[in-house]
């Protein structure tokens, strides 16, 4: 069985609360941190621990292990100097670090001290986010209506060389291929695929098909 990744979620506003919630039903190990009482209450039985104390605090920090996690989101909403200060504490303990920003001025400042992806949040982007962090491969990840997903995938090293007409992708995974995205000289071009297409290492596809079908090409 995979090992479940381990994130840690500062900050338990809309976009931070949303965000632990959904990490911990996909199947992440997920710490939730927020100087609220209340809110680590309210978060305390639907994630793998929760705790309550001032995360600018670098000795605490370190102290509730994160240097262990394979991320750590920054979501602290009311207090935009805290996030700042904490994707850098964060950034200087080697972690990756993806923060919440308001503005392109935010987004730029938090840029500058090493943010290595900025979140312009609403709540149901916290949602899509935990799909796309804890579903590896996937780019990118759009709901749809009637249950079907549209995402950004890795073509897998086992499909490079080859026709899609040959891969029989939609028989065996019921996918659909929505488009391809393929370098030229003129930069990445996109467009409906074709089934003689030969699919190199850099193509980017869009698929289209149920959670369970994505998930089954995933680790397939």
């Amino acid at each position: 069985m995979a090992k479940s990744m381990k994130f840690a979620v500062i900050g338990l506003g809309s976009f931070g609360f949303s965000m632990a919630e959904k990490l911990a039903e996909l199947g992440a190990e997920v710490l939730a941190i927020d100087v609220s009482d209340k809110l680590i209450e309210e978060i305390s039985n639907k994630v793998s621990s929760a705790v309550a104390f001032d995360c600018t605090d670098e000795n605490m920090l370190e102290a509730h292990g994160l240097a262990n996690m394979d991320l750590a989101i920054v979501a602290i909403g009311e207090d935009f100097g805290s996030n700042v200060l904490v994707t850098k504490i964060l950034k200087d303990m080697g972690l990756k670090v993806h923060s919440r920003a308001t503005s392109k001025r935010e987004a730029r400042i938090l840029r500058s001290v090493g943010a290595d992806m900025i979140y312009t949040p609403e709540q149901t982007q916290g949602v899509n986010e935990a799909r796309r962090l804890t579903l590896q491969g996937v780019e990118s990840y759009i709901p749809l209506s009637g249950g079907m997903v549209f995402a950004h995938v890795d073509v897998k090293e086992a499909m490079v060389g080859k026709m899609i007409s040959d891969l029989e992708i939609r028989k065996t995974y019921g996918l659909n291929i929505a488009y391809i995205g393929r370098m030229t000289e003129d930069g990445r071009k996109y467009r409906v695929p074709r089934p003689d297409d030969i699919l190199r290492e850099e193509d980017h596809l869009f698929i289209m098909g149920t959670p369970e079908d994505l998930k089954r090409y995933l680790v397939s």
